[in-house]
């Protein structure tokens, strides 16, 4: 006789294997297709069309247990993931066809018989989630290395696709300077799309555009531009030109020498400093800092040479002096702000002081 112990062993066992918990439950499809048959379709052809069709309705059934099967486990699954797993875990028992004709045309028809096993359910889902994990640590990492990329380019101020953006809208401000607005939004959707992350001249552009069309958002975009690249001479000049057009003359005068500071040598600086002098009634030192303007670099600009032109208006003679009037002021400066646009290639530094 066998022990009490042995015979409880065997009773166990007994019920484990009879258990309907211990096996995994194997669902039973049955889904049909239809292809009615074209001019130019074989039979072959015809055929695989009505079992994809026969493929795709199995495949909603399928949905539904898997759909049952998340729910039960609490797992959110998207439309796209229960799809994905139905088909994986689908097997394809038998196909058969049949054949009838309707309105003179022949229609195959295509009966499945397929299975799908809950077994495979979270192993599917489990080898999903992994590639999902994986493809966002690849998206992760190429965003970082991007992001390193674009810092690099920023740095260096030598960035091929900001280059590119420039040359473009540079062209366009060229056509018609009303442009002004739509340009300034081309530059900040850049800007958004590297998150901020783009050479400090893009910034300047677009703060020379906030001056242009007088909008409150200057100051923001020349801050940023400051943060980028703090000891460019550059981004000073344009605050000094901002400035100097609510007429603050001395207030221009002080981010101009600021702007000198960084670079003794930096013309645009001398040449904003001179309109300051100029419209505040020291014309010979205005004519200084402009010739000082001219032979550091603005001899090619024309409203370099055009503003030394009205300086000689009003400077007649030592002791023959003629006042500016306000068309004089504001063609001065819209003139200047186009110009540093323009010129914005030319007159920016690359290099760290």
């Amino acid at each position: 006789m066998l022990s009490k112990t042995k015979c409880g062993a065997l009773l166990c066992c007994s019920l484990l294997l009879s258990s309907p918990m211990a096996l995994a439950r194997t669902q039973t499809i049955q889904a049909t297709g239809v292809y009615q048959m074209g001019e130019n379709d074989s039979i072959a052809a015809a055929k695989e069309g009505a079992r994809k069709d026969a493929m795709r309705n199995a495949a909603e059934q399928a949905g539904v247990y898997v759909r049952s099967y998340s729910k039960t486990r609490n797992l959110k699954l998207t439309d796209d993931q229960v799809e994905v797993i139905s088909i994986q875990t689908m097997q394809v028992k038998d196909c058969q066809y049949t054949q009838d004709y309707r309105n003179n045309t022949l229609v195959i028809h295509a009966s499945i018989e397929a299975t799908i096993d809950d077994a495979d359910f979270q192993k599917r889902i489990d080898a999903n989630d992994k590639i999902k994990d994986l493809q966002t640590q690849l998206a992760q990492e190429k965003e970082k290395n991007r992001d390193n990329l674009n810092r690099k380019m920023q740095k260096s101020g030598n960035d091929p696709y900001a280059s590119l953006l420039v040359n473009e809208e540079l062209q366009k401000f060229r056509q018609n300077p009303q442009y002004a607005a739509v340009i300034h939004k081309e530059f900040a959707d850049f800007a958004n799309q590297r998150n901020g992350i783009v050479p400090a001249d893009i910034y300047g552009r677009m703060a020379l555009l906030d001056l242009y069309n007088g909008s409150a958002q200057f100051q923001r975009d020349l801050d940023k531009a400051m943060e980028i690249a703090p000891h460019d001479p550059l981004y000073y000049t344009i605050e000094a030109l901002q400035t100097l057009s609510t007429r603050d003359y001395y207030g221009a005068e002080a981010l101009a020498d600021q702007a000198l500071r960084l670079n003794g040598r930096y013309w645009p600086a001398y040449y904003v400093r001179s309109i300051a002098k100029g419209f505040r009634g020291s014309t010979r030192k205005a004519i200084a800092d402009c010739n000082t303007a001219l032979k550091r670099g603005g001899e090619n600009c024309r409203y370099v040479m055009n503003y030394r032109a009205k300086l000689q208006r009003v400077f007649a003679g030592r002791h023959d002096f003629v006042e500016f009037n306000d068309d004089d002021f504001q063609e001065v400066i819209e003139d200047t702000i186009k110009g540093f646009y323009h010129d914005m290639e030319q007159i920016k530094l690359h290099k760290k002081r």
